[in-house]
């Protein structure tokens, strides 16, 4: 019973902390990027991934998305800050140079 008291304060929190999270990832000002990568094969990749393009400036939240047996999803979410480039997402990877990025674009 000690547990329902403690774990209930600290889902409220969790869950407020959530949904500014996602509030904060849509607004206006924010840019999307788009790309179509190859080489994803299990969530360390997925992993190494974020954590390389996570260093690329003003990028907010990442998404790697299962779209077929061997493509993947790569959606970027940035504060508009700076502009990214195919070529700069391609060297936030090059020390995994199995991942391949096969399209980008931006979407807004």
């Amino acid at each position: 019973m000690n547990f329902l008291k403690i774990s209930k304060p600290i889902l409220f929190v969790f869950s407020y902390i959530f949904l500014l999270g996602s509030f904060e990832a849509f607004s206006a000002e924010d840019t999307k990027y788009v790309a179509k990568m190859s080489g994803v094969e299990c969530t360390a990749c997925k992993k190494t991934i974020a954590k390389a393009i996570s260093k690329l400036g003003g990028v907010k939240t990442i998404r790697i998305i299962k779209k077929d047996k061997k493509n993947h999803q790569l959606e970027i979410f940035t504060d508009g800050s700076n502009e990214l480039t195919k070529a700069d997402a391609v060297k936030a990877l090059e020390k995994a140079k199995h991942y391949k990025i096969l399209s980008w674009m931006k979407s807004s």
